[in-house]
C-alpha cells in the first residue's frame, strides 16, 4: 500500500509539472497559466526565504523560480495523493503512464531533430572562435565543441528521435523507454558535468522515464514481441477519443516544431540575418584599439580589443540612411555611420570618434570548423 501511495505520489507530480512547467518551444499558454497561478506566491517565497526577486519568471530550469515552483508542486502532490481514492489509482496511473510516454516522446523527437539540422548545437560564432580557450566557461566550451560536428549530432539526434517515436506506440514503448533512460542519464551528467542549467529539468525527465518502467516487467524481448493486455484506454467506447486526442496533440505539437524549420529552409546554422552581416571583420585601422569585429546571426555587433581580447557587445539595426544603431546592455542608443563596399565587402564605421576601417575574415577555415575524420593517427 505504501508503494503504491508512493507511485500515486510520483505521478501527480509528473502531471502538474508538465502542465506548469513551461516549455519554451510551445506557444506560451504554459507561462501564463503558471504565473497566474504560482506567479504571487513563487515571489514571496523567494522575497521571504531566498531574499531574492522573482526575476526568471519564465521558470527556466535551474533557476530559483523553478527550484520554488519544484518546491510547491511536491507540497500539492502530496495533498492530492492522498485524496485519489483506491478505487481510481489504477485508472489515474494509466492516465498518467499514457500522459508521460506522450511528452517524453515529444520531448526526445523536438531535440532530436533540433541536433539533426544543428538548432540545438549550431557552429561557434566567431567571437566564440576568437577567444582564447581558457577564457571560455565550461558550458561554452562542451556546446561550442559538439556544434563543430554534423556526424556527432546527427548521430545523436537520430537516437533521440527514434527513442521518440518507439515511446508512441504500445508494442515498443518499453524499449522507448529503455533508450529514453540512457539518454537523460547522459544528458543529467553532462549537464552536472559541465555546469549546464538544465539539470533539473534532466533530472525530472530522467526519473519521468523511470517511472514507466517501474513494473517487474524487465524482460526486453518479451515485452517488445508480446501482445499487450488490454488497458482502460482500449476500450472500445473509448478508441475513437484516444485516436483524435493523440493526433491532435502530437499534430499540433509537431507543427510547432516544424515551422521554425520551414521559415528557415532547414538550415537553422546557416540564416543569415535581414542585413546579410555575418562573420568576422578585421580592424586595419592602426590608430584603433579594436582586433576584431564580430556580427552575431541574431544581430549583436561584438567589438574585440587588441591588449586585453576584452570583448563589448551591441545589440545593432542599420537605418536606410547608412547609420547603424546600437543599444548596450543598459538599452543606451546611439547613431553611426556605416558604409559598406559592395565590391570588396570592407566596412567603414565610426565608433568612439573615429572612423574604423574592416575587411571580411574568412573564419569558416579555422580548423575547428572542418569535417575530419582519421581512421589511423598515422
Amino acid at each position: 500500500m505504501f508503494f503504491r501511495k508512493i507511485t500515486v505520489f510520483c505521478g501527480v507530480f509528473f502531471l502538474q509539472f508538465i502542465l506548469f512547467f513551461p516549455l519554451s518551444f510551445l506557444n506560451d499558454f504554459q507561462l501564463k497559466i503558471t504565473d497566474f497561478i504560482f506567479g504571487d506566491l513563487t515571489g514571496f517565497i523567494l522575497k521571504i526565504f531566498f531574499n531574492k526577486k522573482n526575476s526568471r519568471i519564465d521558470y527556466s530550469s535551474d533557476s530559483c523560480s523553478m527550484l520554488v515552483l519544484i518546491i510547491i508542486l511536491l507540497l500539492t502532490s502530496t495533498i492530492f495523493s492522498f485524496i485519489i481514492k483506491k478505487k481510481w489509482m489504477k485508472h489515474f496511473l494509466l492516465i498518467t503512464e499514457y500522459v508521460c510516454g506522450i511528452y517524453i516522446s515529444v520531448i526526445l523527437i523536438k531535440y532530436g531533430v533540433d541536433k539533426i539540422f544543428k538548432a540545438q548545437f549550431p557552429a561557434p560564432e566567431p567571437n566564440i572562435l576568437f577567444t582564447r580557450f581558457g577564457n571560455l566557461d565550461k558550458d561554452i566550451l562542451f556546446w561550442s565543441t559538439i556544434g563543430t560536428s554534423k556526424i556527432y549530432n546527427i548521430i545523436i539526434g537520430s537516437i533521440e528521435l527514434f527513442s521518440g517515436v518507439l515511446l508512441l506506440f504500445k508494442r515498443t514503448q518499453f524499449l522507448g523507454s529503455l533508450l529514453g533512460i540512457i539518454s537523460f542519464s547522459q544528458i543529467l551528467i553532462i549537464n552536472i558535468s559541465f555546469d549546464i542549467s538544465v539539470k533539473l529539468f534532466s533530472l525530472i525527465l530522467l526519473l519521468m522515464s523511470l517511472f514507466l518502467v517501474r513494473k517487474s516487467e524487465w524482460r526486453l524481448i518479451l515485452k517488445i514481441i508480446r501482445i499487450p493486455k488490454k488497458t482502460f484506454f482500449d476500450q472500445t467506447l473509448f478508441l475513437p477519443y484516444k485516436t483524435f486526442f493523440k493526433i491532435l496533440i502530437l499534430g499540433t505539437v509537431f507543427i510547432k516544431i516544424g515551422i521554425p524549420y520551414f521559415n528557415n529552409d532547414f538550415d537553422a546554422e546557416n540564416k543569415d540575418n535581414s542585413f546579410n552581416l555575418t562573420g568576422v571583420y578585421q580592424v586595419t585601422s592602426s590608430e584603433s584599439p579594436y582586433q576584431y569585429l564580430f556580427f552575431h546571426k541574431d544581430q549583436y555587433l561584438i567589438f574585440m580589443e587588441k591588449s586585453s581580447e576584452k570583448m563589448t557587445s551591441f545589440h545593432y539595426d542599420i537605418s536606410f540612411n547608412h547609420q547603424m544603431i546600437l543599444e548596450d546592455n543598459q538599452h543606451h542608443i546611439s547613431r553611426h555611420l556605416f558604409v559598406e563596399n559592395n565590391k570588396d565587402s570592407t566596412i567603414i564605421f565610426s565608433f568612439n570618434h573615429q572612423m574604423i576601417h574592416a575587411k571580411p575574415v574568412n573564419y569558416k577555415g579555422m580548423n575547428a570548423l572542418q569535417d575530419k575524420f582519421h581512421i589511423l593517427v598515422d
